[in-house]
């Protein structure tokens, strides 16, 4: 078996990700005449049939998907090894694309990637911001940062943050209509809800931290409380927004919030108590082989993610040495 390129491979992968045989040429640049080219040369050189093929979608062969993992593996290696040869000479080189939740990428990733890029100016960042999951192998992406859990077996998951939501307010807000005293008098608030995996998050449950001492024997143990209030949205980030501007009350994730709670932005209201789990994960495409520079951004990004919001710093700070 004989291959005379490397882009007939590519073009694989490209017919592989978009199911396409048009995509892939759209992708690559190419005519559609030359993608199928592609595709028979491989068949020929291979003497199995790699897709099969109907007027609207082309879907791999057993022998297609045992080839399109191995050429995967071997376009990874490739690429790693190049940019081990550049980055030894000039330090982390190459482009790398995050997606995340548009709150996410606006409250904490905008800023510290920005910080990232001035420590290594040879990466290039692309982000993509937004709430739905992307296909992280059709898109191309090196790392997502998504909240768990995460079922999908055929991602790699790295633990960033233990993270937890919690409900806060402005200061202006509880100037206005008080301090809750307790997560039950969340009923009786202007409480902001919004789209989480498709339904409204109306229902916010708290249980007590018992290692704080901020419990008294007056208020609930662990609950639920049905909340509601006179806005209501399909983002997280407009949720966030809307309380910044004293609308009412949300139950965001921690890692979600950035600096808001240590700037006085906004007020966590019940300390001794932690809402809903809300684990924040790196995931990463089940490959082997992940270049130095996305190893680098996801180490340097777990360090500051472990760091108190208050010491944080704009755009982040060089992570600090690890004993």
């Amino acid at each position: 078996m004989k291959f005379d390129n490397l882009a007939d491979l590519r073009l694989l992968l490209a017919i592989a990700d978009t199911g396409s045989l048009s995509a892939a040429a759209r992708r690559s640049g190419l005519g559609a005449s030359a993608v199928s080219a592609a595709v028979k040369r491989l068949e020929s050189a291979l003497d199995a049939r790699l897709f099969e093929r109907t007027t609207r979608s082309v879907n791999p062969t057993r022998e297609g998907r045992i080839m399109i993992d191995h050429a995967r593996r071997a376009l990874d290696v490739i690429a790693e090894g190049s940019a081990r040869v550049r980055e030894a000479r000039e330090g982390l080189h190459g482009s790398i694309r995050i997606a995340s939740s548009s709150t996410m990428a606006h409250n904490v990733l905008a800023a510290w990637l920005a910080g990232f890029s001035q420590r290594h100016p040879g990466v290039e960042i692309e982000l993509r911001a937004g709430d739905e999951h992307l296909d992280l192998v059709k898109e191309g992406i090196d790392l997502a940062v998504r909240y768990g859990p995460l079922p999908d077996s055929e991602l790699v998951a790295r633990l960033l943050v233990p993270g937890h939501r919690i409900a806060c307010a402005s200061p202006e807000y509880l100037a206005r209509h008080g301090l809750p005293e307790e997560p039950l008098a969340l009923a009786h608030h202007e409480c902001i809800t919004y789209l989480h995996h498709g339904r409204q998050l109306d229902t916010w449950a708290f249980t007590p931290n018992h290692d704080d001492g901020a419990i008294s024997d007056q208020v609930c143990k662990s609950c639920d409380v049905r909340v509601s209030g006179r806005f209501s949205c399909d983002s997280a980030t407009i949720a966030l927004r809307w309380s910044e501007e004293n609308l009412g009350i949300v139950y965001l994730p921690t890692p979600d919030l950035g600096d808001t709670i240590a700037h006085g932005r906004l007020v966590d209201l019940f300390p001794g108590y932690r809402g809903m789990e809300a684990p924040l994960y790196a995931v990463m495409p089940s490959r082997r082989f992940v270049p130095d520079r996305v190893k680098v951004l996801l180490d340097e990004l777990t360090h500051y993610l472990a760091r108190p919001a208050e010491t944080r710093g704009i755009g982040g700070s060089p992570p600090a040495p690890v004993a």
